[in-house]
């Protein structure tokens, strides 16, 4: 027998939450769902139909009657009361469905069960169900028969909890168990898209984490997953450039993935000895990116206005708007799952496959690989979006449009995206990381009242570049000519280790004697650690990865070697390492 309620459960329950999120609220109208018209009987159809023919007469009528309303009872075959009915059903929604016969019975959705039951089980849902612990129906139906059994009443079933859950809008639901944003990405209306109308005028930018872990090119021991950056054309579909690093991104990558997309890629090529056609080269008119950091650099934004490039910024909240990029992510990696080494797309693909075992190639066999899947298959294979092929739709673009601005000298490109610090040139020369540098052009600008912009390349400390009044960029050495050079990275981890040995004032000396003792150490423990040979690994790419010396201080009178387009095709630029 079920015990009677021994007390009354509003006085022991906490009061209903109010969940209004966005457009929703709980508190909704309980409907009348709307017929599937594509399965309605058609004798249903024809009743409604008939009967909103007598009813409209009734409501378009102000000045109706009692007898209106028995005359129209008699054509319809049933009662007044129920004619006042199906009249107030056709005034609410003034449709043929508003009088569909419907089935006895209660109202769909709702409840049957006491107000006091209804606020417990709310209650359950609320603070288990809709968290971030996201827990099972299971467990708040469990939960809601505790709690009854500790009231001393009898528990609703599983499917009146279910019921209620459904209830919920989907929208709140996910963002109480997996946040706003997730809400958004998932059912947030995708409004607005991005249009390019050439070749060029449109560049996405992004970076991701390669499915695959790369081995040290000596020892072949595994390392680790490497980061690229790619960018893609919208009106094409086709790759512009990418960058290959074993650090996360920074302005030194975007600057490097920007220059190998402007610049002609037949040099590189024929370097790595790919057999393939990659057209793309000439300034973007507009980059478009996320809102991270290195994107915001002073140094991209300095660029950009140098060469007439526009930066726009995806809207925030809006990932649609990098579908482009995206897609072309997605699509690289699941071509990247056939190397040794993936890691596929998540543990439920890889299985108990261990990557670190399988992995066998290294950083330069990567962007090889790479080079190899953009230029001889990704840009030949039909793409739906555009219903060709993004070769031929680069070939058509190009035919129907002014040629693009060539780059006429890439060192001072690359340059010009480099990170950038302010110094004044005093007698010693130039400051810069507490490492000093000189050239004789300095000699010209000795107590200059104003710092002046000093780029830098992070890969290689032994040689920054000072922009005179005159806009050129001139060279500038260590002043102690036997150091050697250093990596931004090596130089960094000198400085942690001479503050974490009590160093108040770091020297040059002092950050020169470290990242050799630094170097000592990682040679001979090489064998031994992954760190120590991913350390040396970015110490053999920093060496030969800088940018190209300039024969004289005046980068831009250097001899340039023109090939397509005028641009310098045969100066090799883009190692696929960086330092930041």
């Amino acid at each position: 027998m079920v015990p009677r309620y021994k007390t009354d459960l509003k006085a022991v329950l906490v009061p209903k939450f109010s969940y209004a999120w966005g457009d929703y609220t709980a508190a909704m109208a309980v409907r009348e769902p709307s017929p599937d018209l594509t399965t309605l009987p058609e004798a249903a159809w024809a009743e409604a139909n008939r009967r909103s023919q007598i009813v409209r007469q009734l409501a378009e009528n102000p000045r109706r009657t009692r007898a209106d309303v028995r005359a129209a009872a008699a054509k319809l075959g049933c009662s007044i009361a129920r004619t006042y009915t199906l009249l107030d059903r056709f005034i609410a929604e003034p449709t043929v469905t508003s009088l569909l016969p419907r089935r006895r019975g209660p109202t769909t959705g709702l409840s049957r069960l006491r107000p006091e039951m209804d606020a417990l089980v709310d209650q359950v849902i609320e603070s288990m169900y809709l968290s971030k612990q996201r827990a099972r129906l299971a467990d708040v139906v469990s939960e809601v028969r505790r709690r009854c059994y500790e009231l001393r009443v009898p528990p609703p079933g599983r499917k009146a909890i279910t019921i209620r859950v459904r209830q919920k809008p989907r929208a709140y639901v996910i963002a109480r168990r997996e946040g706003r944003r997730a809400a958004r990405e998932q059912l947030a209306p995708v409004l607005g898209s991005l249009e390019s109308p050439g070749p060029l005028a449109l560049v996405q930018i992004d970076h991701t984490v390669v499915d695959v872990v790369v081995v040290d090119s000596v020892t072949r021991a595994p390392i680790q997953r490497p980061w690229l950056t790619l960018a893609i054309d919208v009106h094409s579909r086709c790759v512009a450039g990418f960058h290959l690093s074993l650090e996360p991104p920074s302005a030194t990558s975007v600057a490097l993935c920007i220059a190998r997309a402007a610049l002609p890629k037949e040099a590189w090529l024929a370097q790595r000895g790919i057999d393939a056609v990659w057209p793309v080269s000439g300034i973007m008119r507009t980059l478009h990116l996320d809102n991270a950091k290195e994107f915001r650099s002073e140094a991209l934004r300095r660029g950009c206005e140098q060469y007439g490039i526009s930066l726009e910024y995806r809207p925030v909240r809006t990932p649609h708007y990098g579908g482009h990029i995206e897609r072309l992510i997605g699509t690289l990696m699941g071509k990247v799952h056939l190397l040794p080494g993936t890691t596929y797309s998540g543990i439920e693909a890889k299985g108990d496959v261990n990557p670190e075992k399988t992995a066998t190639m290294t950083l330069d066999e990567v962007d090889r690989w790479l080079g190899n899947a953009i230029a001889g298959v990704y840009h030949r294979d039909m793409h739906r979006g555009i219903s060709t092929t993004p070769l031929a739709a680069w070939a058509s673009g190009m035919a129907s449009r002014a040629p693009l601005s060539p780059v006429t000298d890439p060192r001072r490109f690359l340059i010009d995206f480099l990170p950038i610090e302010r110094r004044l040139v005093r007698r010693e020369g130039v400051l810069l990381n507490s490492i000093g540098y000189w050239s004789d052009v300095l000699r010209t600008w000795i107590g200059h009242p104003e710092p002046m912009i000093i780029r830098y390349d992070p890969r290689d400390l032994s040689r920054i570049y000072l922009q005179g009044p005159d806009g050129v960029y001139y060279d500038l050495a260590y002043r102690d000519v036997r150091r050697s050079p250093i990596s931004r990275w090596e130089h960094r981890r000198a400085v942690k280790r001479l503050r974490e040995d009590g160093y108040a004032h770091v020297d040059e000396g002092a950050i020169f004697r470290t990242v050799d003792a630094m170097r000592a150490i990682t040679d001979e423990a090489t064998a031994a650690t992954k760190g120590a040979r991913r350390e040396r690994e970015r110490r053999r790419r920093a060496a030969t990865g800088a940018v190209p010396t300039a024969p004289s201080h005046r980068a831009s009178e250097q001899p340039i070697a023109t090939g397509g387009g005028g641009a310098a095709a045969a100066v090799e630029l883009f190692p696929v390492e960086e330092w930041s």
